[in-house]
């Protein structure tokens, strides 16, 4: 196996692994939002924290997961059209759209977003509610969240090339209509 589908296949399995993880805090979220309500319906008590909770681990399920989705080639395609052309231009637009979209916006939102969490811990911010949780370690979660989709695009990008150098095969494409 040639360096860069190397460095592809060890991102391909850090983003799957991260993503599987990921998958039980979707359970921890929902026992989260079951404890909340019956605590509410039964015993008349409520919890900003609880409620805080669910939606930071939505948030971190949403954020983290979108990189093990792009690996797992799950991401919103265009198949009405795509679908009608040869699996090389596919390849070639999946290239493309990486390079000219998905880094540069995922970039842009690293750089942006490590800012917005920067001001978020100095500030030391948390809920305007009482007994609400810290807000600062979930916004760090967005730079980082979006640097492991930008590495996924740079592992597409990486093995989508060894396609076309005939170094790996075709990929099969899923969808269509």
């Amino acid at each position: 196996m040639k360096f860069p589908l190397r460095i592809a296949a060890a991102i391909d399995a850090l983003n799957t692994m991260i993503g599987h993880w990921m998958t039980w805090l979707i359970l921890l979220c929902t026992l989260t939002s079951a404890t909340a309500a019956t605590l509410r319906y039964a015993f008349d008590w409520g919890s900003n924290a609880l409620l805080e909770a669910q939606w930071f681990m939505f948030g971190l399920v949403f954020l983290f997961c979108s990189a093990w989705t792009l690996c797992e080639g799950g991401h919103v395609r265009i198949d009405v059209v795509s679908s009608r052309l040869p699996p090389v231009a596919r390849v070639w637009i999946d290239i493309v759209g990486s390079l000219l979209f998905l880094l540069p916006v995922c970039l842009l939102i690293v750089v942006d977003s490590w800012n917005y969490f920067l001001l978020s811990f100095h500030t030391r911010e948390a809920s305007p509610d009482p007994g609400g949780l810290i807000w600062w370690p979930l916004k760090l979660a967005i730079p980082v969240a979006f640097a492991l989709l930008s590495l996924q695009g740079l592992s597409e990008i990486i093995k989508n090339i060894a396609v076309l150098t005939g170094d790996r095969p075709m990929p099969a494409f899923h969808g269509g209509h």
